[in-house]
């Protein structure tokens, strides 16, 4: 059975900047995946030689967006962008599912692809 978890991580960015690596094909093929396809809701994530499908189930621009994994039911991997009034940064919350075996391998699979996310659209470190 997998179990929900949830990751947060700071950003300097724009939402809209955030928002297009996060819910477009090419924004996601520079960090999140090898190759993207889209055809309306329907997204093809490719990674060597594997693919999965997902379709985006919830969206609103520069907010949030949710993909359904085809597969896979009751899963999913959902982004939500808001805005930290204090600090004036953006905060990227990730949620994924994973098995309670495999939760720290996730944790650390999704910070390493969040650096990568920083990198493609140019945040600054902190």
């Amino acid at each position: 059975m997998k179990k929900k978890i949830v990751l947060e991580y700071p950003f300097r960015c724009t939402p809209g900047s955030l928002f297009r690596a996060l819910s477009t094909p090419v924004g996601l093929q520079s960090w999140f995946a090898d190759r993207v396809t889209a055809n309306g809701n329907q997204y093809d994530f490719y990674w060597s030689k594997s693919r999965q499908s997902a379709h985006v189930v919830h969206h609103k621009p520069n907010a949030y967006v949710r993909y359904q994994w085809d597969e896979a039911e009751n899963h999913y991997f959902e982004f939500r962008i808001a805005h930290q009034e204090l600090t004036g940064d953006i905060l990227l919350t990730v949620t994924d599912f994973a098995s309670p075996d495999e939760m720290e391998d996730c944790r650390a699979l999704w910070d390493m692809q969040v650096a990568k996310l920083k990198r493609a659209i140019g945040c600054p470190k902190k």
